[in-house]
């Protein structure tokens, strides 16, 4: 055992029973990919009941291990995790450890408490022991306060079969599920607040994602591509890598004026733009589409008009914020970065179509008889014919003007 190791809780995956080894698996790959440029410095070892140990080999500078806290935070699956020195089981060394790790935060705090746990039951000491002689010796040597109801610092001391582990700062992981466990879907990705939420969240219960964003270039700003772009980018901190889909839409925007009612401009569009994720999902091999709907927010999305829109497709359209309230949508952006990205002013491909008089209460017949007055296939195979793609990952860099 090294002297550091990295240890990764992930409580939802515990729970899995004999499937738990398929999403430890799964977790270890997507952190082994997050941590590629990191390689020098970590070694993946194995799993110990609901923890995964990964030994630090050699001293990490500061600013580099804040970059793999920052990876490691960010991937769902992961609870929590914390940075713990190790040593042996004997009652001298552990002290010797214990103190060395409290005097580095020793200008942190003034009161502390000991939370000793003796897992190897062979030892010549029991739980309550353990903390009694280590917060002895804290006190003595760094003259601190000792305080069990509402202490400072915190310092944990597990001793296990043949090492002990100690650790103070416990960082909070985002949980769920490891991205690929839950299958694949293309997510349809707008540059406002609630889509990128809504990606975020289905990556988080083990989706891997696949972007598809549709936009009406020459009319609307190159800059919105940009700001997608950008978007994408920062899901790529919980995914890794992201293949993000650029379709053209104006064709079909400009047939859907000329030829049906115009107040079901956006329940035709939002229509035919799932008829094309669906496209997408056959040659990405995914089995769902992901959408950023919230019922009642906008008049596209009343019972009726996702209805009415869900028509156009067989597949399955799973709406993670659907009875989420906005407050809670914006404060998920700002946590995981998309907020002040999403906010920046360029237009999107559905913004500048909206009717003045939209539908709210769409009837499923006469979207359809709509519908019917367009050439839906044509459109949809020129959309795809134009449609570029680029791949972003984790370690891009991508900047646009505000």
């Amino acid at each position: 055992m090294t002297q550091k190791v990295l240890i990764i809780n992930f409580e939802e995956i515990y729970l899995k029973g004999k499937n738990q080894k398929i999403f430890i698996k799964q977790l270890i790959r997507n952190l082994k990919r997050k941590l590629h440029a990191y390689q020098d410095y970590l070694q993946f070892t194995q799993a110990h009941g609901g923890s995964y140990f990964i030994e630090i080999t050699k001293e990490i500078p500061e600013p580099v291990l804040e970059e793999i806290i920052y990876k490691v935070k960010n991937t769902p699956g992961i609870t929590g995790f914390y940075v713990a020195d190790t040593t042996g089981i004997a009652m001298d060394e552990i002290i010797e450890k214990a103190v060395e790790h409290a005097q580095k935060h020793t200008g942190e705090f003034n009161s502390f408490a000991v939370i000793g746990k003796r897992i190897n039951k062979s030892v010549p000491y029991n739980s309550m022991e353990l903390g009694r002689e280590v917060g002895s010796a804290i006190h003595d040597r760094l003259h601190k306060k000792v305080d069990l109801t509402r202490p400072d610092f915190k310092l944990y001391v597990k001793v296990r079969s043949n090492y002990t582990i100690i650790y103070s700062k416990i960082i909070k992981g985002i949980g769920g599920l490891p991205v690929g466990t839950s299958g694949k879907a293309i997510t349809m990705l707008s540059g406002g607040i609630d889509s990128p939420v809504a990606s975020f969240m289905a990556m988080n219960r083990g989706l891997h994602l696949t972007a598809a964003h549709f936009h009406s270039v020459p009319k609307t700003s190159p800059q919105s591509i940009e700001k997608v772009k950008q978007l994408t980018r920062k899901l790529t901190d919980f995914q890794g890598q992201i293949k993000l889909y650029l379709i053209p839409v104006l064709d079909i925007q400009q047939a859907i004026a000329k030829h049906t009612d115009t107040r079901l401009r956006l329940i035709l569009l939002r229509r035919i733009m799932l008829k094309i994720g669906e496209r997408l999902a056959q040659e990405e091999k995914a089995k769902a589409l992901v959408t950023g709907d919230s019922l009642g927010q906008v008049a596209s999305q009343t019972l009726e008009n996702m209805k009415a829109t869900e028509d156009a497709t067989d597949m399955l359209v799973i709406r993670p914020l659907v009875a989420l309230d906005k407050k809670f949508i914006i404060e998920t952006a700002k946590k995981i970065g998309t907020y002040d990205i999403s906010i920046l002013p360029h237009d999107d491909a559905c913004s500048m179509f909206t009717p003045k008089s939209p539908e709210t209460k769409a009837q499923l017949k006469y979207v359809r008889e709509q519908c019917a007055k367009l050439p839906v296939e044509d459109l949809i195979t020129k959309a795809l014919e134009n449609t570029e793609f680029v791949i972003l990952s984790d370690t891009d860099s991508i900047k646009i003007d505000d």
